[in-house]
């Protein structure tokens, strides 16, 4: 009889750690596609202190054919934003097929399509067709990008 006690208490407990431990992840979940959002648009409305909220200071980046690019301070990203907002370079970007996986708590992987336009130099707008991959981690309360890599989604004919 005591056995089937201990086997019962450790089962319902067992049960209950699950449980919490799903709904972290739930909640985790949601707040990454929320500062993901909360990301995007920032880049479509231009602005760059919502934009820097959900960047690490320390921060790299493949986009679009180019190499890899690295920050190491919020203010050097700040400075190369606004010059960038400050030309009119606002996209109209949106997510689509956004998936989130959470790893120990703190690291989550995202990925999904980003379509839409923005503008070139020249003032023309470039289609955007992306796959992205982006790797956010927990500070305190708050996800933050840390490494993002975009390159053209390139379908066969």
């Amino acid at each position: 009889m005591k056995s089937l006690m201990v086997t019962l208490t450790v089962w319902v407990a067992g049960m209950f750690l699950t449980t919490v431990a799903l709904a972290n992840d739930v909640d985790d979940v949601a707040e990454v596609k929320a500062a993901v959002q909360s990301y995007f648009t920032a880049i479509n409305t231009g602005n760059t202190n919502a934009y820097i909220q959900v960047r690490m200071q320390e921060h790299s980046a493949f986009s679009r054919g180019e190499l890899l690019t690295r920050f190491h301070s919020l203010e050097e990203q700040t400075k190369l934003l606004r010059t960038s907002f400050d030309a009119g370079e606002k996209g109209d970007l949106q997510l689509r097929n956004l998936e989130v996986k959470v790893y120990h708590d703190n690291t989550a992987v995202v990925t999904g399509y980003v379509v839409g336009t923005r503008p070139s130099p020249d003032g023309t707008k470039v289609s955007i067709r992306d796959q992205r991959t982006e790797v956010w981690i927990k500070q305190g309360a708050q996800w933050k990008q840390v490494h993002r890599h975009s390159s053209p989604l390139l379908l066969p004919q």
